[in-house]
């Protein structure tokens, strides 16, 4: 019997949805003010969609005029060089936040619920255009051919696994979200503002100390064939984002059952607009 990842029973995940999954979703609605939501389009479709195409038109009409001329034969030049894949990706993300924002204080679990699973969709087209952007600067044919076939097998590999999960997570033992997830759920802002720190004193060393830029330059100018593998490497985050996204459809679906059990008060939990 083939079993369907979306038609788990309240009992069969009950476990899979922690409070603390449940509770810091609810609060990143509720921080999705007026400020927030035109920060998060700006930065997402101004910067990670539009001006980043921009760079890639930039790149394709300069491929043989930089300090290191590229492979004008370039195979991935076409690929999705319309501007369609952008008004995509940036529609995706407008829902997800028009979504948060709409559904803030109205019901905040289903702003959740399509806030993560169209910017998951979202991100996977800004990681698929990034192995796109990181192929132009490769010079080497079968290299190049070497990080396709790879970034391929990553794509399968994520896929594969995140239903293999999301199945053990509904008919499975595997319930609960690991160890590190869940600190991290917990601490993000720390986390979030010890690396912004480590990026300001990188730069702050960069400013300070002018030889820093020159081994910077050398570093990177080695390391600049192996930007297809860093990207390859980094879409195995869609494993993390896709048990979010699964957690989070369960979170909607069984939503005040989740609350009865947390034992949260329904003006909190679904916000004080809610109209059942």
């Amino acid at each position: 019997m083939k079993q369907n990842i979306f038609k788990g029973s309240f009992s069969q995940v009950e476990g899979a949805v922690s409070e603390s999954f449940a509770k810091n979703s609810i609060n990143m609605v509720k921080r999705f003010k007026t400020i927030k939501a035109i920060a998060f389009i700006v930065f997402f479709i101004g910067l990670g969609s539009y001006a980043y195409y921009g760079l890639s038109v930039f790149m394709i009409n300069n491929m043989d005029r930089g300090t290191i001329p590229l492979d004008v034969n370039n195979e991935f030049i076409p690929v999705f060089s319309s501007i369609w894949y952008m008004h995509i990706q940036a529609m995706l993300v407008l829902v997800a936040a028009l979504a948060a924002y709409i559904y803030r204080e109205k019901n905040n679990i289903k702003g959740v619920f399509i806030y993560n699973v169209f910017l998951t969709i979202a991100m996977l087209l800004f990681f698929t255009f990034s192995f796109k952007l990181a192929q132009l600067i490769v010079n080497n044919f079968y290299l190049r051919m070497t990080y396709t076939i790879l970034f391929v097998i990553s794509y399968l590999y994520v896929f594969f696994r995140s239903y293999q999960n999301a199945k053990e997570m509904v008919y499975g033992t595997k319930k609960k979200r690991s160890e590190f997830v869940e600190w991290f759920s917990q601490n993000r802002k720390n986390v979030t503002s010890i690396l912004f720190g480590v990026g300001g004193l990188y730069y702050l060393t960069k400013v300070i100390f002018s030889e820093a830029n020159d081994l910077e330059t050398k570093i990177m100018g080695s390391l600049i064939d192996f930007a297809p593998l860093a990207v390859c490497l980094a879409s195995l985050l869609f494993l993390y984002f896709n048990s979010v996204a699964i957690r989070s459809y369960y979170l909607y679906k069984y939503m005040d059952k989740f609350r009865q059990k947390f034992g949260v008060a329904e003006a909190e939990w679904y916000g004080q607009k809610y109209k059942p």
